[in-house]
């Protein structure tokens, strides 16, 4: 079992975006409150959730008031689920104490006052209470879908006596627990075989209207799904009446949402049939038993990879019924709407999708209607800080208004050190590491919602100016942190013309030029950049295209450069061109600007399709104490599945020499030699996420022989975050973590390192398995500074203080 789970995180880092939610989630909610629309973004992770709230001044939606919880926190999760009725608006926090919503009412001014607090008796913290919200004006439904271990809760609330009062526990036809079925198995060997209850996500979606409340399941029956319907007597009680569900089938996830009113009921099951559809299901007053009709269905829906999603987000008014699909077309999104010719039939239905929305963004995944006005949320774009549309419908059609919110990101840290002394630096947590200044992407010419991945540095030899190498989704940024305390953002390179935005940008420099690949992202080739030209800075940030644009391969996950050689060495290259099976792409940069391909190397043996692919690499000119390989041109693959160790100096006759994994091995990432070329220092992506570790990981590997590598160490930290890349200096080692930013060790004594230092990139949640986080760092510059990416928060300057730092050793000691 454990090998199959170390198969499926890999196969997820194939196609990782970012994880960390830091800015995220405009869009994933939105509803529509008499003449005003409110849009949700619950997901902000460094700032508490918003609420934003538009109005029509002068034919135009405008921002008129943001709506946050009466006592904000970071992370709150504040917008979660937005409910509306007459002067009232319900909006939950999934994440505040538990899970609250919070009812506000509409002031003389016309702005919402908070007016009460709504929590269950008994929520805890990971119940998700809130996750789904619905008023019918007398009566609130809360879903809690992350309870019970995943089986879920829901709760119903009432006002009485000017207070709202819990008036119902909803449950479901839950599995017995795990003692309670071994309670009832005589044999203790049996017991321990007693498999846990299976999550529903009962609550997921809740609908309530008048007598009557349903509830999603749509993990439950192997995510099949079912929807629970309750019925309140005339003494008020709530009873189980029915489950809708048994004719559904695995994966179809019935009850993913719902719109209940007036007798009908509207199912979504976004993976039915790999396009989606609405079951519908009319109240027979007689019997009162809900009678299912024929199904709601996309008229021209063709299946991909990505299927279609109808269903996954359903509005209606009294003329038309409007279903969202929003993983149509690429994951594009459209919205059907059917309208209405009786009780039971239909005189048409059309798709609305407004002009402007392109793949990814995902539009209709939240979804809202009153009154002529349409709000839709698109939590894709603007890679992933999300938009939404409002739409009003008019003679000529839908006019469509795009509305953004303005980054919320964490404070820039700028003009003077901020000294680690109390364990702190600003928000981030430290250790023997000064923040001498932070700033977030936008301020470096990142795009909305963009994130930062690798980096490298640049010294002018002409000015002495260090200039940090920023990379993006869509560009690279160059940054003059000459003043490390007052960066400023020079110049920004835009990604190739036709290639497509993606998380993975690499960065090295070699005679004075930057060479920078992108992984799938399309025909994105090798830019090549000519650093002087930052010198044409003068005062405002320069929007700078490619001197060359590389075109023998398309996309690559990273560029390796021996700048002893002359050579670039591109790997994981996959997206066309000539890919080399993933390895050693050898490119002549002698003429930076005439790059010149001279070469594949692919070790078969290694890989998880043993193709030789390699995610990383080093290349140097050897001086260790193998005396075969001295003057010999070495590379070092992190190969996926192994150490890979080649002899690169005929590019005609590449040879491998060396090969060996190690043991628990996930995905061999990233590593670097130490200056003797001794050692070798490797991460693996996968390992602490994937349980087989259970700190932070270093592999280090004796290579004084390297036709045979040993392991003869392995550093567990007690952090559990995942490591990324790293770099040696003398001997100091510079790992960027995921969620837990940049780590420095002592490695003066190779085979057994210590952590010296560190700065917590990340000022928000757990330290753990997430892929959210410090990418990179850079620490060759002579003046000491080390600069860091972290994806979602931006760009730090930073620097290990003396006191920490080994003896005998300088920052200026580089292993380039």
């Amino acid at each position: 079992m454990k090998k199959l789970f170390v198969a499926v995180f890999l196969l997820s880092l194939v196609a990782l975006a970012p994880a960390a939610e830091a800015q995220r989630g405009f869009g994933n909610t939105v509803a529509i409150a008499g003449d005003m629309v409110l849009v949700g973004e619950p997901s902000n992770q460094a700032n508490p959730g918003y609420v934003y709230v538009y109005r029509q001044v002068a034919g135009e939606w405008v921002e008129y008031a943001t709506m946050n919880a009466p006592e904000p926190t970071e992370g709150d999760g504040y917008g979660t689920a937005i409910a509306v009725g007459d002067e009232i608006v319900l909006i939950s926090a999934t994440n505040a104490d538990g899970g609250a919503v919070y009812a506000h009412v509409r002031g003389d001014d016309g702005l919402w006052y908070s007016a009460a607090t709504i929590s269950a008796d008994a929520a805890s913290a990971g119940d998700r209470f809130g996750s789904a919200i619905a008023y019918d004006g007398n009566r609130l439904i809360v879903g809690a879908p992350g309870s019970s271990d995943g089986w879920g809760d829901v709760y119903i609330f009432e006002m009485a006596d000017g207070a709202w009062a819990q008036v119902a526990y909803l449950a479901g036809e839950r599995p017995e627990t795990d003692d309670e079925m071994a309670a009832e198995v005589e044999d203790d060997a049996e017991a321990e075989e007693v498999a846990p209850p299976v999550a529903a996500r009962f609550g997921t979606a809740v609908a309530i209207d008048g007598d009557w409340a349903m509830v999603g399941a749509p993990s439950e029956n192997d995510r099949a799904g079912s929807v629970y319907v309750y019925h309140r007597s005339d003494d008020g009680a709530w009873e189980q009446a029915s489950v809708l569900g048994d004719f559904s089938e695995a994966s179809h996830q019935l009850g993913a949402a719902l719109h209940l009113a007036n007798g009908e009921v509207l199912v979504g099951a976004p993976n039915a049939d790999s396009l989606g559809a609405v079951r519908r299901f009319l109240l027979d007053d007689e019997s009162g038993e809900w009678e299912r009709m024929a199904d709601l269905r996309p008229f021209d829906g063709t299946p991909s990879r990505f299927g279609g999603g109808f269903g996954r987000s359903i509005a209606a008014d009294d003329q038309h019924v409007y279903v969202g699909s929003p993983a149509a077309e690429g994951r594009r999104g459209v919205i059907f709407r059917y309208t209405r010719a009786g009780r039971n039939s239909w005189s048409a239905v059309s798709k609305i999708s407004p002009s402007g929305v392109i793949q990814g963004q995902q539009f209709a995944r939240a979804l809202a209607v009153n009154e002529g006005t349409l709000a839709a949320g698109l939590p894709g774009a603007d890679f992933g800080a999300g938009k939404a549309v409002i739409m009003d419908y008019g003679y000529g059609g839908w006019d469509s208004t795009v509305v953004v919110s303005e980054a919320k990101g964490i404070a820039a840290i700028t003009g003077e050190a901020v000294l680690c002394e109390d364990g702190m630096v600003g928000r981030f947590s430290c250790n023997g590491i000064d923040l001498l200044s932070f700033v977030p992407s936008a301020a470096i010419g990142g795009d909305r919602g963009v994130m930062a991945n690798d980096i490298w540095g640049w010294t002018d030899p002409e000015t002495d100016h260090d200039y940090a190498l920023v990379g993006f989704s869509n560009a690279t940024s160059f940054v003059d942190v000459t003043d490390p305390v007052n960066p400023v953002a020079v110049g920004i390179l835009r990604m190739r013309m036709g290639a497509t935005p993606s998380p993975w940008r690499d960065i090295k420099v070699h005679a004075d030029h930057a060479f920078i690949v992108s992984d799938s992202a399309g025909d994105h080739g090798m830019q090549v950049f000519d650093l002087t030209r930052l010198r044409e800075y003068d005062g405002e940030q320069i929007e700078f295209a490619a001197d060359v644009d590389y075109g023998e391969i398309a996309s690559a996950h990273n560029v390796v450069i021996n700048e002893d050689s002359a050579f670039a060495f591109i790997v994981g290259a996959s997206g066309g061109g000539e890919t080399c099976g993933g390895g050693l792409h050898m490119v002549n940069i002698e003429d930076p600007k005439n790059p010149m391909f001279a070469g594949c190397f692919q070790d078969t043996r290694t890989g998880r399709r043993s193709t030789g692919y390699s995610h990383d690499a080093q290349c140097v000119i050897y001086h260790g104490p193998d005396e075969r390989y001295t003057g010999s041109e070495i590379c070092l693959g992190s190969n996926e599945t192994a150490l890979s160790i080649a002899d690169v100096t005929d590019k005609r006759n590449p040879i491998a020499i060396g090969m060996s994994s190690y043991p628990n091995v996930a995905y061999s990432h990233q590593g670097w030699l130490t200056d003797d070329h001794r050692y070798f220092y490797m991460n693996d992506e996968g390992d602490e996420a994937s349980g087989l570790v259970t700190g932070t990981r270093t592999i280090i590997w004796d290579v004084q022989d390297l036709t045979d590598p040993i392991v003869v160490q392995e550093h567990i930290s007690e952090n559990p975050a995942v490591d990324h890349n790293l770099y040696t200096v003398g001997n100091v080692m510079y790992q960027s973590n995921y969620d837990s930013g940049l780590r420095v060790f002592d490695i003066s004594d190779p085979e057994n390192i210590s952590e010296i230092g560190f700065l917590d990139t990340v000022p928000f949640g757990e330290d753990g398995g997430g892929m959210g986080g410090s990418w990179s760092n850079y620490p060759y510059f002579k003046s000491g500074i080390v600069v860091v990416t972290s994806m979602q928060e931006g760009f730090f300057v930073a620097r290990l203080r003396d006191d920490v730092r080994p003896e005998n050793v300088s920052d200026s000691d580089s292993n380039e």
